[in-house]
């Protein structure tokens, strides 16, 4: 019977492994978009540091290049595309046959989710990253830490992944979810780290951005990676990866819950 209940989810993630091989022109254009956009940040970061600009960064200019390079490469297989299968799911109608199964919908969605990142990891993630060694040729990583950092990484994706399922869900209240996608995901991109290093934001974005769980997905796992600290500082910043797991977990069950319950009303 246990053996039963995880093939399911083995059998989604398959799927999610298909479907990311279905296209391959797709691989190749999204392999390619990131080494163009790598380059066009390393270009950016260069000529930025080599202005008069650079009295006032708070980042030395090896340390920033590391952290873009790593964040790109991460983001090569962490983004999640959950968002848009789920509202379709939703507006369709078939959300309530996924209600009935006899599975898990959030544990469903991620195993699909794990397939589709494995085919990306090894056909984006892997090649930008040896790519990037190659061009680079610079230290990119802390290897004292790398363990650490990849348990980090581990939290970012799960974090990632709940954000996202939660944003998919407000499905169930909005009609057109498309606007709300952008604005969150602009937000998300920014205050995570993804774009700018969050050491570099003024000091009021830095406070406020301490009460929100962006930085957990892309700021706290790169910086483990990249800059060389104690043991305590990482394991604080482990924890508060774990808090917002947590947090994030709960609301999505809250999410969930009041979600399905608008549903059945809806049906009658």
């Amino acid at each position: 019977m246990h053996n039963s209940f995880i093939r399911k989810y083995i059998d989604y993630m398959i799927i999610g492994i298909k479907e990311g091989f279905a296209y391959k022109s797709s691989m190749w254009a999204s392999f390619l978009a990131k080494v163009v956009y790598l380059y066009m940040q390393f270009c950016l970061w260069n000529a930025l540091f080599m202005s008069q600009a650079k009295t006032a960064l708070s980042m030395t200019k090896d340390g920033t290049l590391r952290y873009v390079i790593v964040a790109t490469v991460i983001s090569s297989f962490m983004e999640c595309n959950a968002i848009q299968w789920i509202n379709s799911q939703i507006q369709s109608g078939n959300i309530a046959l996924q209600i009935i199964r006899p599975i898990n919908f959030s544990a469903m969605v991620f195993s699909k989710h794990a397939g589709e990142s494995a085919v990306k990891f090894f056909t984006c993630c892997l090649p930008l990253g040896i790519v990037s060694v190659l061009f680079f040729r610079m230290p990119l990583v802390c290897f004292p830490q790398i363990g650490f950092g990849l348990a980090s990484v581990l939290l970012a994706y799960a974090i990632t992944f709940l954000y996202s399922l939660i944003i998919g869900l407000m499905a169930f209240w909005l009609i057109v979810t498309w606007p709300l996608n952008m604005l969150l995901g602009a937000i998300y991109k920014l205050l995570s780290g993804t774009w700018i290093p969050c050491a570099m934001f003024p000091d009021f974005l830095k406070k406020l951005n301490a009460f929100l769980p962006f930085r957990a997905m892309y700021e706290i796992p790169v910086t483990i990676l990249t800059s060389p600290m104690d043991e305590r500082l990482i394991l604080s910043k482990l924890a508060v990866q774990f808090f917002w797991l947590l947090f994030l977990f709960c609301l999505m069950k809250i999410t969930w819950k009041v979600g399905t319950k608008k549903l059945v009303v809806q049906g009658g």
